[in-house]
């Protein structure tokens, strides 16, 4: 489901019978309206969310062992989860995590920029029950959030998080009432909305770019959009 509320794109699975579980057609709309929302001058935050109780249980298993390209290769993995156009979106992404987020659910939560949690909403990294080694970008984006240590500890057990102790470990940046969280979220895409000249967006660029830059090159990436605002100002005056 796509809905526009005012500068923020909210974008929600809606398979709450399966705990929305991602279908190859919900990948392909997921990929789609990253691109849309990408391009759309009027939209200045997307958020991600999930319909009931649980948030996203990872990919339709059954779905994805089946079809031509069920496949997997060291080139790619599942077509079911669409994690390098999330990670690569050029603005700010959202989660409101209204409830559980398991396996492959919990790295689709951190895929997002930022995440408001409901009071009852957990995540569970249990890729390793399954036989599985830490896949769809986990394997960057986890550590990253709270650490080598604490991530490793999080894939040996498997163990619930819930929200509250996920705040203290950095996983989620808000806890609120179950029955606030959406309204948590949107109050922080429209303040995202009012940062000038894109602000916001390119905030995030520069951010990202330095996980992996050297100093030099971090201090380019902000010195470029120094001279970005200044010309911005200039113009403005």
């Amino acid at each position: 489901m796509v809905e526009d509320r005012g500068p923020a794109r909210w974008l929600r699975l809606n398979r709450p019978e399966k705990r929305n579980a991602v279908t190859r057609t919900m990948a392909d709309t997921l990929r789609s309206e990253l691109g849309r929302a990408a391009e759309d001058s009027g939209i200045a935050a997307l958020v991600l969310t999930g319909t009931g109780e649980t948030f996203c249980a990872g990919v339709d298993v059954q779905e994805a062992l089946q079809g031509p390209d069920a496949e997997l290769t060291k080139d790619r993995s599942t077509p079911l989860w669409p994690v390098d156009e999330l990670v690569n979106f050029p603005k700010p992404l959202l989660c409101c995590l209204n409830g559980a987020a398991v396996g492959g659910g919990a790295t689709l939560a951190m895929t997002t920029d930022l995440r408001v949690a409901a009071e009852s909403a957990s995540l569970t990294f249990s890729l390793g029950r399954l036989g599985l080694t830490p896949e769809v970008g986990s394997s960057f984006l986890l550590w990253r959030q709270v650490g080598y240590a604490t991530a490793l500890d999080l894939m040996y057990t498997g163990r619930k998080v819930p929200a509250a102790e996920a705040l203290t470990l950095r996983l989620v940046q808000r806890v609120v009432p179950d029955g606030e969280v959406e309204a948590a979220t949107q109050a922080l895409a429209d303040g995202l909305a009012e940062f000038p000249f894109d602000a916001a967006a390119r905030t995030k660029q520069v951010l990202r770019a330095g996980l992996e830059a050297s100093w030099a090159d971090a201090r380019k990436n902000e010195l470029r959009e120094l001279a970005e605002f200044g010309r911005r100002t200039r113009e403005k005056d």
